[in-house]
């Protein structure tokens, strides 16, 4: 049998990855889908095929499933697997033993899953879904002299079988069964008795109403547990470092509070072993409006006898007079530091122009290569953003990047992580999205604003770099956009990093830039505007402000940095956005809050 190029794309993206109402339910989305990839890749090598994309050897402990404990920092292996499969190999077989080693991957995790939620799962509804989850498209050609028209050839083949139905069998209907509240789409798994039992509840980490199908129950409670920092401790962090470098009496407040959220609560889940191990805790207790909540929601428990009762049973018993004691601690410290600010930022990264390099490939060895330089970057991305900028990687899957990180740092990531990737031999570049959101906001809102951020990055030429402001006042979002320029070349990062810290060092009243913003839409009202007129008027405005509360004139530099390449309204819209942003960064440097 003649050697054939073979390639499977696994799905469905959106179950395993998109629908998230949670940064855990995100996370282990991404890994689950990477296991049940890696599963069939690893059927693939052992079976003699030669693996491509990812390009890894049998017996390579990358195909291996992690040691636990260790899932945070598992190799991602993407959805879509593309091999050589040598001559006497047949494609079907292969195609079959690759889907059985995925559909057996996925339900050892979705098993285990069902067996932690105990009796509340109703199996009916369970079964059919866990036997109809995933979906696989494979396709398979000789493998010709030219490599790169036979992967052409191979993934049009691909494309034609996605856009094909399959028609299987009608499941039979649920009526009165409540949709899954992270998709929409498949029936809840849950029995409706859990609505009643909050412990239970507690223990799920479900919201009021809130339903699972089989993939979201499974994502909640699939693994070994591994704890997934949430949103609110990421904004956290810069509060974190600072009461740090406060001094001995915050830093003593914040152990304690620390005790108190150790083990089993109902309040605040860890962090796991490697990431904020300076505070390993879900942080929302550090932000008093979330510390009420919680209050308030064991105040409800408590008002019926019945869950009285299982609370007073139950491993959260003690957690009301905790509660207590952490609001005391947490007055004390919100003296000492302030309160802690509540935004973060979502950065997703993707290569550019990436299909136009595959297809000029022209050796599978050149493209198995090229596929480990992708691999390389991947760990180092993990890297960067989480021990060298305070974040935490959700996926990184070679040219693509998903993270949360707190705004102080996510400037200096973005562009390491930029700078990272085009180190590789093929010339290419990184366009990075920012998006700036509320912890607050729904996980599927942050995770559309930075998607939308780097569909910005990506317009209209490529290699960019976009940052997008959301608050929660509900005005206009900021956006700013530039193409990435090496540093010391006046980068639109480098011009933020200096924004935010004349904003740290009060050089800047805050209102110059809602005075500027303001400037700039009067001015793109006019059809044409006369040479220097717009120089001259901003600098009649920032002459009337003064820096340091108040005390002094801006200085020259100052002035000078905040003129530059001011020339049109578009240019003074800009100019007025980085400041508006800028503040945002600052006062997350700060390690507090800025009003809206």
């Amino acid at each position: 049998m003649t050697p054939h190029l073979y390639v499977l794309s696994i799905g469905p993206v959106q179950d395993f990855i998109a629908a998230a109402r949670r940064t855990r339910d995100l996370w282990f989305g991404s890994f689950l889908l990477s296991e049940i990839s890696k599963a069939a890749a690893r059927e693939i090598a052992e079976s003699g095929g030669k693996l491509i994309f990812p390009a890894l050897k049998k017996g390579d402990k990358n195909l291996e499933p992690p040691a636990e404990g260790e899932e945070l920092e598992a190799f991602n292996v993407a959805n879509v697997i593309l091999a050589e499969l040598p001559e006497g190999m047949d494609p079907r077989a292969v195609d079959s033993d690759a889907q059985g080693a995925a559909r057996k991957e996925w339900k050892k995790y979705a098993v285990g899953a069902k067996k932690k939620a105990g009796t509340i799962v109703r199996d009916d509804i369970w079964k059919d879904q866990v036997d109809d989850v995933i979906e696989f498209n494979a396709a398979w050609v000789p493998l010709g002299d030219k490599y790169a028209e036979t992967r052409r050839r191979c993934m049009r083949l691909l494309a034609g079988r996605k856009s094909l139905r399959d028609f299987r069998p009608v499941k039979k209907e649920c009526p009165g069964v409540l949709k899954s509240s992270l998709d929409g789409a498949r029936d809840s798994v849950l029995k409706k008795e859990l609505k009643l039992n909050r412990i239970l509840s507690l223990q799920m980490r479900l919201n009021n109403g809130e339903q699972l199908c089989a993939v979201g129950l499974t994502k909640r409670l699939g693994g070994n547990r591994v704890p997934f920092p949430s949103v609110y401790r990421v904004a956290l962090d810069p509060w974190i470092r600072k009461i740090k470098d406060n001094g001995r009496e915050a830093e003593d407040i914040l152990a304690e509070i620390g005790k108190l959220c150790a083990g089993e609560n109902s309040f605040a889940s860890g962090t796991g072993k490697k990431l904020y191990q300076d505070f390993p805790y879900d942080g929302q207790i550090c932000y008093p409006s979330r510390l009420e909540s919680a209050k308030n929601e064991l105040k409800e428990i408590l008002k019926k006898k019945l869950q009285k009762e299982k609370l007073q049973n139950s491993i959260y018993r003690g957690d009301p007079e905790k509660l207590e004691k952490i609001e005391g601690h947490l007055r004390t410290l919100l003296d000492l530091v302030g309160e802690p600010n509540p935004y973060l930022a979502v950065l997703v990264a993707d290569g550019d122009h990436m299909g136009e390099a595959i297809s000029n490939i022209n050796l599978a060895e050149d493209h198995r290569t090229f596929s480990g330089q992708l691999a390389t970057f991947a760990q180092r991305a993990r890297d960067i953003v989480e021990n060298s900028y305070h974040g935490c990687m959700v996926y990184s899957g070679g040219d693509d990047v998903l993270a949360f990180l707190p705004m102080d740092t996510c400037l200096d990531a973005a562009r390491a992580l930029h700078d990272e990737f085009g180190t590789n031999e093929r010339g290419l570049t990184l366009s990075v999205g920012i998006a700036i959101g509320h912890a607050r906001d729904p996980l599927e809102d942050l995770l559309d604003y930075g998607r939308a951020a780097e569909r910005d990055a990506k317009d209209p030429d490529r290699n960019g770099l976009a940052l997008h402001l959301h608050t929660r006042s509900g005005g206009e979002t900021a956006k700013i956009r530039e193409q990435w320029k090496p540093e010391g070349q006046n980068s639109m990062d480098e011009r933020l990093r200096r924004w935010v810290a004349m904003h740290t060092q009060d050089a800047i009243p805050d209102k110059a830039a809602y005075d500027l913003l303001q400037m700039a839409k009067e001015y793109q009202e006019w059809d044409s505007v006369p040479d220097g007129l717009i120089e001259i008027d901003v600098r009649r405005l920032l002459r009337r402000k003064k820096a340091e509360g108040g005390t002094r004139d801006l200085s020259d530099d100052d002035m000078g940095s905040l003129m530059h390449g001011l020339e049109s309204p578009e240019d003074l819209q800009r100019r007025a956005s980085e400041l508006v942003i800028a503040r945002r960064l600052a006062a997350a440097a700060n390690g507090g809050e800025v009003n809206d």
